[in-house]
């Protein structure tokens, strides 16, 4: 298997809060990887630090080689301590995207031609037919001046057009009718692109994923498996937890009771 990054020991504050602590992960050319957990427990984060965008207070993210991040057509910037030149192409989806002004939606999420195809580059048909599966109907409307939830199916297209080696998803199915979701899930499911993506529709991970990480009390834990693979083996899990906090419990119940029947 091709290593595409490592993560190495990880952690990562918020304030005072702790997100998750000391966490190792490996992300291996075709990967599919979904990333679950409740609300604030730091999946957005991790995202955002596997994509440069935010610095971990400790530990590491080793790449292959240096990633070329093609969301908004920032190519070749530094970003904290990842300095992106040519190498590995990744998209990153943001939850809320960053939008350019007055730029059009077309001229936006049309690709740009890759070295040694030129010939064959049609990116604004592309972009247009793209648009058209997300149901952008005004192709020529700047995208600073399209809804929220617009400007994000817009900045979709663009990272799916741009056929990276890897896809990092925040929220991908949010704004999007069953539909497109649909179309959005055969698109991955087929595509040999790795995926590293955070979505809280259930359905959309058992059909895509064939690995589930789960940051749960600052810690990680993957399953390799689907979405209902992992709610099965996360259930053995709790019940495992649980019958050791029961032994923790009957010990100290026990301990608890030999001292009070000692002499004072």
């Amino acid at each position: 298997m091709v290593s595409y990054l490592q993560i190495e020991k990880l952690t990562k504050s918020f304030g005072d809060r702790i997100l998750f602590e000391d966490i190792t992960l490996g992300v291996y050319q075709g990967d599919k990887i979904g990333i679950v957990g409740i609300n604030g427990t730091g999946k957005s984060t991790l995202l955002k630090v596997v994509a440069g965008e935010e610095v971990p207070d400790e530990g590491q993210v080793v790449r292959q080689s240096t990633f070329l991040n093609i969301l908004c057509g920032r190519e070749d910037y530094d970003s904290g301590n990842v300095v992106y030149r040519n190498g590995l192409r990744v998209g990153y989806l943001e939850q809320q995207p960053p939008v350019p002004a007055g730029m059009s939606a077309l001229d936006y999420a049309s690709p740009a031609p890759r070295p040694g195809r030129e010939d064959e580059w049609n990116g604004p048909d592309m972009a247009r037919q793209m648009l058209t599966q997300f149901r952008i109907s005004d192709v020529d409307m700047p995208v600073d001046k399209l809804s929220g939830g617009q400007a994000k199916r817009v900045a979709l297209a663009k990272v799916l057009l741009d056929e990276p080696d890897m896809l990092i998803l925040d929220e991908p199915t949010n704004h999007l009718d069953v539909e497109m979701i649909e179309w959005l899930e055969n698109y991955l499911t087929r595509s040999k692109t790795t995926l590293l993506m955070v979505t809280h529709d259930r359905y959309f991970l058992d059909k895509v994923c064939s690995r589930i990480i789960e940051i749960d009390r600052c810690q990680l834990y993957s399953y390799d498996g689907n979405y209902d693979y992992y709610l099965r083996k996360r259930s053995e899990r709790m019940e495992n937890l649980s019958a050791e906090l029961a032994k923790v419990k009957n010990l100290l119940r026990t301990e608890l009771e030999w001292m009070r029947r000692q002499p004072q």
